[in-house]
């Protein structure tokens, strides 16, 4: 393309299409990745804004005058970082109140892109382990439970890091991260009086929150075949975590 229109909608597309892969990637469900990429579009000037989003792939048509073009990317890995997402709407809030120009959303975009996690992994195993220990206290158990499920808890978080850390996926990291804490959950039963409580609570930082969420919205909203995919994604870490509970409580039983 050679023309500064033509340039305009080239930089358009991909800043647009760029922002659908961020919402997407840190846990926006289907209509909220769609929304943002029509957003941004929109405030930079395209006339028409037609997305596609899918668990696979991202693609974007836009129209400025008579000019037109589509792109299409690989959609990243659904994760969850609920900082960025906040972020990002502050950021097409500002493009749309035209309190930003392109140039400075584009690099505040990217700068959430490129922003690390703020807690390193040994933190969250700790406030894991202690979250998952406030669960066992809710499930009435005594101090020995609470302890149990606290220690099994941040080992098993510490498991499932290091096996996301390898790219295995999800029906494996929750296999052996359910399994590593139920086995220490269950070899500790007689400290406790209320070993059922441990249990119970030893393996919630598994549960896939997000995608149950994300999966019953998009049902919701019409978007069928991104919702199956996202709770066929949740039932199968639910899977995970049901195989490593019974092969942990056949070892120890």
């Amino acid at each position: 393309m050679s023309t500064e229109a033509e340039i305009s909608l080239a930089q358009v597309t991909h800043l647009a299409l760029q922002i659908g892969l961020l919402a997407h990637s840190c846990g926006g469900d289907t209509a909220r990745t769609s929304a943002a990429m029509q957003r941004c579009a929109t405030a930079l000037g395209a006339h028409r804004v037609d997305t596609v989003v899918s668990s696979l792939n991202l693609g974007l048509t836009l129209e400025m005058g008579v000019q037109r073009e589509t792109a299409l990317r690989k959609a990243p890995h659904m994760g969850v970082n609920f900082r960025a997402l906040n972020a990002l709407e502050r950021a097409l809030t500002a493009l749309e109140a035209g309190r930003i120009s392109p140039a400075a959303f584009k690099s505040w975009t990217e700068q959430i892109a490129a922003d690390t996690p703020r807690y390193p992994p040994w933190l969250i195993v700790v406030f894991v382990g202690i979250a998952c220990g406030g669960f066992a206290a809710l499930f009435h158990g005594d101090l020995a439970a609470i302890a149990l499920t606290t220690v099994a808890s941040a080992i098993g978080m510490a498991t499932r890091q290091a096996l996301v850390k390898r790219g295995l996926q999800p029906l494996m990291f929750a296999t052996a991260a359910a399994f590593v804490a139920t086995l220490i959950t269950g070899a500790g039963h007689a400290l406790t009086s209320t070993p059922d409580a441990a249990l119970a609570a030893c393996v919630l930082f598994l549960i896939p929150g997000v995608p149950l969420i994300n999966g019953t919205s998009d049902l919701l909203q019409g978007n069928y075949l991104n919702g199956n995919v996202r709770l066929t994604m949740a039932i199968v870490i639910i899977v995970g975590i049901a195989i490593g509970m019974s092969l942990a409580l056949r070892m120890v039983g």
